[in-house]
């Protein structure tokens, strides 16, 4: 087991369940479809390591924009403003406004401004939704080398942790090369229990360096902080 430091997930009950957090310098999949929280998991994690240890972050949005990401955070108590100081969010219009023309690689575009905003903030968590959605807007020919060279390339980035979206659920029939480059898969899933409640749950898959369990727990949320449990059976 590693003796890196550990950022938490501020998400009660499951830090302990794989050795207090996440290991510094990871980058994490967040897998699930939609609905699952993905977006709203990631941004927990940074919403919370900026309040509680003063840790910056950097959210990039190649879906939402960063006003509908905002009022999303608002209606689950993580008022951006809480945080402004420490947390930037960006959408893809943003980041269209930083190139001159609409540009035919997007993977480059996102590199260069992650390196930028680091030089000046020395953020050290980074949270990308979704690699999705990146790949699709992009010009990719090769789709195995770019996703090596982009983990390649986070790892590369001393101090930060990195998570990345994606909507591809994991099953045997769907593994990925993202899933066997990243270095923990967290999988989010749902379930439609009758006509209006829906049930959602959370497994830790894969995290390198850390003992931890890979079944999967019921995640909750009750109006002010995640939650998992054993998972409820009716």
């Amino acid at each position: 087991m590693s003796d890196k430091e550990r950022v938490k997930t501020y998400i009660d009950d499951l830090d302990s369940q794989m050795s207090g957090g996440i290991p510094e310098d990871h980058v994490v999949l967040i897998s699930g479809n939609p609905g699952t929280f993905k977006s709203s998991i990631s941004y927990n994690i940074l919403y919370h390591n900026a309040l509680e240890n003063g840790r910056k972050g950097l959210y990039i949005s190649f879906q939402q924009s960063r006003e509908s990401l905002e009022t999303q955070f608002r209606s689950l108590n993580m008022d951006p403003k809480d945080v402004e100081d420490k947390i930037t969010i960006v959408d893809v219009g943003y980041l269209r406004e930083t190139v001159e023309t609409n540009p035919d690689d997007w993977v480059e575009v996102f590199k260069r401004y992650v390196e930028n905003i680091r030089a000046t903030t020395d953020y050290e968590l980074l949270v990308v939704d979704s690699l999705t959605t990146l790949e699709m807007i992009s010009n990719i020919e090769d789709r195995r080398e770019t996703l090596f060279h982009i983990f390649e390339w986070l790892r590369d980035i001393q101090g930060l942790t990195s998570f990345l979206l994606t909507e591809r659920a994991r099953t045997k029939e769907t593994l990925r090369e993202e899933e066997f480059l990243a270095d923990g898969t967290i999988i989010l899933s749902k379930e439609r229990l009758g006509k209006v409640e829906t049930r959602r749950y959370l497994a830790i898959d894969k995290m390198r360096s850390t003992k931890h369990k890979t079944s999967y727990f019921t995640l909750l949320f009750d109006g002010e902080r995640f939650q998992v449990t054993r998972v409820i059976s009716d």
